[in-house]
């Protein structure tokens, strides 16, 4: 039961983000930009101060290159801008107007979506869902934890 429960849950959240990752390609289209793109100009429409590339990696759950990459593009197409002091991954990155604007699109698309999935379902069975969902994406967080101590220790009985 334990080990269909893990398959079960696993192919699930890879469906889920394969198709996201395909709606948010698909709305990015007409802006020339991918999924990742979707992900850096919301997480820096919230933070009107802008984030640094580092903070943008920890939010968006990307690594550093994939953000310098993304940046870069978004630089390029005039939606963000970066402050010009200090090492880039100390720089804040903030959206331009130009990015305001396609930002304020894109959570409308957003919107859309969000109600097209899940418009049938209750608004309390929606919070239950994100409250145990947290609960589970807490729980792999530890077992990463545990697991990242398993193999140190296990390295460290080898190096002796």
């Amino acid at each position: 039961m334990e080990r269909d429960r893990l398959d079960s849950f696993v192919t699930h959240i890879s469906g889920a983000s394969k198709s996201i990752t395909k709606i948010k390609n698909r709305g990015m289209a007409k802006y020339g930009l991918g999924s990742t793109h979707t992900t850096c100009l919301r997480k820096l429409y919230n933070a009107p101060e802008g984030l640094t590339r580092t903070e943008l990696s920890d939010i968006c759950y990307l690594d550093k290159a994939q953000i310098t990459r993304v940046v870069n593009d978004l630089v390029k197409k005039g939606y963000v801008s970066e402050a010009p002091e200090r090492s880039s991954y100390k720089r804040r990155v903030v959206l331009t107007e130009e990015g305001k604007r396609i930002t304020t699109d894109i959570f409308k698309v957003v919107l859309e979506v969000n109600n097209a999935v899940s418009g049938n379902i209750s608004e309390e069975d929606i919070m239950t869902f994100y409250e145990v969902f947290s609960k589970i994406c807490d729980g792999l967080k530890r077992a990463e934890d545990f697991f990242e101590k398993d193999s140190q220790s296990t390295q460290t009985n080898t190096d002796i």
